[in-house]
């Protein structure tokens, strides 16, 4: 029999007064024409550390011993929004982001020590350099340049304010369930920081 796989990654969670503030917040660029935007749902939103695909219950063990080891290395630190942007540019909008700012020297190192943990696991290392950021919406593949500049006409100016403070206390092992309606997201695990 084949052994189940798990569809993971590893998360800081987001206060729920937060979760409140980013559904306000994308409620003011939704609209009814732009049916080349997919929001994603403000229960989703979080800020990924380390994306690990298909993953089996034997891994799972492992990563939560990692976890475990590095969480405890680490003091609590403070996160806070910042400035909105996309991704990989204006021309080209993929990704409509919300930025952090505040202790990022901590998440850096936080997010280095669970890259170097998961790869001694087997799990690839990041080649890209790391940007704090929370995903609010995905502009789909078929979208023209012409829709694709609207949007980013609408959300240029985009302003989360008041910021919010994130309390980073935890970091979470999570699955992503893939269906028809989008990612549904469960916590396999939680490691609390110092």
């Amino acid at each position: 029999m084949q052994e189940e796989l798990i569809r993971s990654f590893i998360a800081i969670e987001l206060p729920p007064e937060m979760v409140s503030r980013l559904k306000e917040f994308q409620a003011r660029f939704k609209l009814p024409r732009h049916t080349f935007v997919k929001w994603v749902s403000p229960e989703s939103i979080h800020l990924t550390l380390k994306f690990l695909g298909n993953v089996t219950m034997k891994q799972v063990e492992q990563l939560n011993a990692m976890l475990q080891t590095n969480s405890r290395e680490f003091d609590q630190f403070e996160l806070r929004t910042a400035r909105t942007g996309c991704f990989p540019n204006e021309k080209r909008v993929r990704v409509f982001w919300l930025g952090l700012e505040g202790e990022i020297p901590k998440l850096m190192s936080l997010h280095k020590a669970i890259d170097e943990g998961s790869a001694k696991l087997g799990f690839p290392s990041e080649n890209r350099p790391y940007t704090a950021h929370l995903t609010l919406a995905r502009i789909k593949e078929e979208c023209s340049p012409s829709q694709r500049w609207e949007f980013v006409e609408l959300i240029r100016d985009a302003s989360f304010e008041p910021e919010s403070i994130i309390q980073v206390k935890r970091v979470s092992l999570m699955r992503s369930k893939l269906t028809p309606g989008g990612a549904v997201y469960t916590r396999l695990a939680e490691h609390h920081l110092s």
